[in-house]
């Protein structure tokens, strides 16, 4: 839908610098865009990335300094959640929306009540006793078993699995694959064998949460596993038994949490970090990619663990050296104790 600059700041509450009679037709990235469409930049010193952008419009940073460039601009004190705004004005389908209806492929419970203006694609099917509410979308090939409870305005795209009796809230949307309540990994040795302890817990998820394609979220052994509102989970994490994840926090892909874990809220997670189970990690905390986490942490911070990549060989060297710490510790407090 194209805008005018001077249509599309009055909309965004932002002022800008340029033509008031320039097209924005599209959004694109900095490097493809082209004449008639809008980018962001979030670093303003960046200068020879603007100069070689084709774009006709360009949100920037407050601070920066459009004289010395000859572009139209936006200034905002966040580019890129400005940029989110843009898209939603000049591109309203890039969602996919469903109309609301049961495609005959589907099984839908007697029981079921399903609210006013609900989607459910081919091949959904829909157990006993399941509560949707008004303005959810289920596409093709989703499950909900019986006893599920999922908010208003939901969107839950193919291949999504709801197990028995999960609650889920309002806005809440989950990418293909995605499964909620299986079984968490709960095992009782006895002579030598494996007893399944029975996970009779479920999942509660809160108002406005994301996950990603693959992701898994164990249901409770005893206890409720909990993601709490504003959660945004990224692709192929692993949530397993009776972890609980506070308001707002935010969790790259590839990361695995272990049981019985409790992470604060306002947290951010890097990719294939791994929490040990039972710790606790306080409020606005971030744990950079690749990272263990094998205690509580108790203060907020950003926290790293692991060694970087380098060439093999140097690898090799540095680990024989890690080897010899303990002993060079060691030599180390005698020496202090003799100077001492």
């Amino acid at each position: 839908m194209p805008l005018t600059l001077q249509q599309l700041t009055e909309q965004l509450g932002l002022k800008y610098v340029g033509d008031p009679d320039t097209i924005i037709r599209d959004v694109a990235s900095l490097g493809r865009a082209k004449t008639g469409e809008l980018s962001f930049l979030t670093n303003s010193r960046n200068i020879r990335a603007i100069e070689q952008s084709n774009c006709s419009v360009l949100i920037v940073p407050m601070e920066f300094e459009a004289a010395l460039h000859e572009k139209d601009f936006i200034f905002s004190p966040n580019p890129q959640l400005s940029f989110i705004n843009v898209i939603e004005l000049v591109r309203p389908d890039y969602k996919s929306e469903s109309k609301p209806g049961i495609d005959a492929s589907a099984q839908v419970s007697n029981s079921a009540r399903i609210g006013d203006s609900v989607s459910i694609g081919p091949l959904v099917v829909v157990g006993d006793n399941v509560e949707i509410g008004s303005g959810s979308q289920i596409a093709a090939g989703s499950i909900i078993e019986d006893h599920v409870k999922l908010g208003t305005q939901c969107y839950l795209h193919s291949r999504v699995t709801l197990a028995c009796g999960v609650r889920i809230g309002n806005r809440c949307t989950f990418h293909s694959g995605v499964v909620i309540g299986s079984d968490g990994f709960g095992l009782v040795e006895d002579k030598g064998q494996w007893i399944k302890v029975p996970q009779i817990g479920t999942v509660i998820i809160g108002n406005d949460v994301e996950i990603g394609a693959n992701t898994t979220v164990d249901r409770g052994a005893l206890d409720d596993t909990i993601i709490a509102e504003g959660c945004k989970l990224d692709n192929l994490i692993q949530v397993a038994h009776n972890v609980r994840i506070g308001e707002h926090t935010a969790i790259a892909a590839c990361v695995g949490i272990a049981g019985s874990a409790v992470i604060g809220r306002h947290c951010k997670i890097g990719g294939a970090a791994v929490v040990l189970g039972h710790l606790r990690i306080t409020d606005n905390v971030m744990v950079t990619a690749m990272s263990l986490v094998t205690k509580d942490i108790k203060q907020s911070g950003v926290y790293s663990s692991g060694t970087p990549l380098m060439e093999n060989s140097e690898w090799h060297k540095a680990n024989v050296r890690y080897k010899s710490l303990d002993s060079i510790a060691r030599k180390v407090k005698k020496l202090d104790r003799q100077i001492g």
